[in-house]
Parts: structure tokens; sequence; C-alpha cells
């Protein structure tokens, strides 16, 4: 059984964490499946939008497999260097959007998952947290969580370890929407069909710009904003938004 399931539908990639005995925990075999899929959304012009949830009723993702690294630390293997046979990537240095749907334990690792997302649906019996202080780890991913919430939150979450709600996500601003379990899926489908609707270039290009530019002077924020967007300016789709809009129909983007 594969631990991750990959698949591709209508510009649509999914990525479903699929260790649902192990709470979708990161062990290895995991950590590089899912980076290897990362690189090929990442390559593959024809996806425009990720989907990554997990598998089973329980999980989201419950982050580090403890009982792998308990078994690597007795080893004396903690820390070696993972071969990878194949080009990776991690989420957060994608251009494309990337919706995360919560179901069950969102925990460390797999908090740090939801994060790098662009958007974060939640159901609302997940429970959600960065619990690492409470195992004497140090989750260095967590720098950067103030920017996406703010310093005190971050504090809160970091520093006490403890369980946040959905709604207290929500109230953060960590979590977009907050929807029955039931919908979780059906919801995150919508958001994704909506953005697919929009000309592909003009979102990734977007979205660089709004992440390249969000901790730059604004003079300088505009000048990186208009040196990505040139590629949108002499682009093919350019060209078929307003004439799709003359010719009262829907745009029939290329991505190119």
């Amino acid at each position: 059984m594969s631990v991750l399931i990959y698949e591709k539908k209508d510009h649509i990639a999914y990525l479903t964490l699929n260790r649902p005995e192990a709470m979708n925990a990161l062990n290895r075999e995991l950590r590089t499946a899912l980076g290897e899929a990362w690189a090929d959304f990442d390559d593959d012009n024809d996806m425009w939008i990720a989907i990554v949830t997990g598998a089973g009723d329980r999980a989201f993702c419950a982050g580090m497999d403890l009982k792998e690294r308990a078994s690597m630390d007795a080893a004396g293997t903690t820390g070696l260097q993972e071969r990878v046979p194949r080009r990776t990537a991690n989420p957060g240095a994608i251009w494309k959007p990337i919706i995360a749907a919560i179901n069950g334990f969102c925990l460390a690792g797999g908090f740090n998952i939801a994060m790098q997302a662009d958007f974060r649906i939640c159901a609302d019996d997940a429970q959600l947290g960065v619990r690492e202080v409470k195992r004497g780890l140090m989750p260095g991913w967590s720098v950067s969580l103030p920017k996406l919430i703010g310093l005190a939150h971050a504090l809160e979450i970091v520093l006490m370890g403890e369980y946040i709600t959905p709604q207290r996500a929500y109230e953060m601003g960590f979590v977009n929407k907050v929807v029955p379990r039931a919908e979780l899926m059906s919801e995150t489908q919508k958001w994704a069909e909506v953005m697919i609707e929009n000309a592909p270039l003009s979102v990734r290009g977007l979205k660089e710009a709004l992440h390249r530019g969000f901790t730059l002077p604004t003079q300088e924020a505009n000048v990186v904003a208009n040196h990505i967007l040139h590629k949108v300016a002499v682009s093919e789709d350019i060209k078929e938004g307003p004439k799709a809009f003359a010719e009262k129909r829907k745009p029939a983007w290329k991505g190119r």
C-alpha cells in the first residue's frame, strides 16, 4: 500500500497522506513520497491547483513518526542524510495554489504542511497544534508562523503546545473556513474550482508577487511584482481574457 495517494484530475492534483493506522505520521518513506509528488505537481503544466489531505477519519497528519524517530535515535542514525533518488520539492517553494483540507488531528509537522498551503479549510471536529515543546523538540519551521498569524498568536501556539480548536484557529487567521466534517472535501473542491476559472499564469504570478513583496517596502515590492508579472504580460492568455469577454464566452486558458 502506498503511503501517499497522488491523483490528477481536471487541473487539480490530489495528495492524500495514506498512513491512517499511524494517524498519517511522517516517516521517511512518506516524507520522500511527498517531496516527489510536490516536485511532479510543480513540473506538470497541466496541474494548476493542489489539494492535500489525510486518509481516514482520525488525522490530517499527526506530525513526525516519533516511533521511527526513537528507533533512529537508539540506532544513532538520527540526522544522517537520506538518499533521495529523484527531484523533490516542498509546498512553500511552489507558486501554484495549494489548499489543505484539514480533517482530524493536524499537529507538529502536519501543522507545518497546512501552514505551507495557501488556503486551509478545516473540519469542525479537527484538533490543531504545535506540541513539540511537550516532547523536548524544537520545530525550526515555526519561525514562519508569525508572518501568517502574528507574533502573539504564534507564541501562544508554539510555547504553550496546547490543542487549538478550529474556531480558535479561524480567529487567529490560520484557517480560512471551518465546515462540518461531511462538507470538508466538497467545500475544498469548490475553492479549487473557483481558482481554475481564473487565468493560471495570473494566479501563479500574483501568488509569487504577494509572497516576495510581503516584507518589502512598497516601492521595492512594486518593482519585484512588475518583474514577476512580465511573463503574464507577454503570454497568450493575456489576449484570451479580453477576447473571451468580447465574445461573451468563458476564457479557454492555456497556461502559456
